[in-house]
């Protein structure tokens, strides 16, 4: 046990940079949208929700997995329940508009390979590593558990990073 939260107090600093990370982007995210709302008519609505909302998820995944990996109370198992449960709900939010964009791209093949891998693979894989390291932190391996966790916060935000790039875009590209 002490060899657990001497490894969870090891990561804080981390922890504590990538959470403050997802704020600041988070925040800036609401600015560029704030400046792009004129933009939002009834037939761009869809598409601007499309790229807005996960931008926000997983900007707020990033924040609140930080928060929860910088509590020091945490036993493996107490913090592999909290893991599994915000890992299914990130599979289940982003879950759906996966499967949208996938239909999308591969209908109209509009997708790049940064676009397939930021937007259709790697978000569900983010919280599949967050579902493996619940398994970890079962079976007492604390250093596959960390290593899966600290690969699927920078995929959450290499994944809301490029998505709202893309939309920064869009709104920047839209004809006045």
């Amino acid at each position: 046990m002490d060899v657990f939260i001497e490894m969870l107090r090891s990561w804080q600093n981390f922890y504590f940079m990538t959470g403050g990370a997802a704020a600041a982007l988070l925040g800036l995210m609401f600015v560029a949208l704030s400046l792009g709302q004129h933009l939002i008519s009834n037939t761009t609505r869809a598409t601007f929700h499309m790229f807005v909302t996960p931008s926000i998820v997983y900007f707020m995944s990033a924040l609140l997995f930080s928060c929860v990996m910088l509590n020091p109370a945490y036993t493996p198992q107490s913090l592999a329940l909290v893991l599994l449960i915000g890992g299914v709900c990130g599979l289940l939010l982003t879950g759906q508009r996966v499967w949208q964009l996938f239909r999308i791209a591969w209908r109209n093949q509009g997708f790049d390979a940064w676009h397939w891998l930021t937007q259709i693979i790697l978000p569900p894989v983010s919280y599949g590593l967050i579902l493996s390291a619940t398994v970890c932190l079962f079976a007492a391996q604390t250093v596959p558990a960390f290593t899966a966790l600290w690969i699927a916060d920078m995929l959450l935000l290499v994944c809301g990073v490029s998505n709202t790039w893309g939309l920064v875009l869009w709104i920047v590209e839209q004809p006045k």
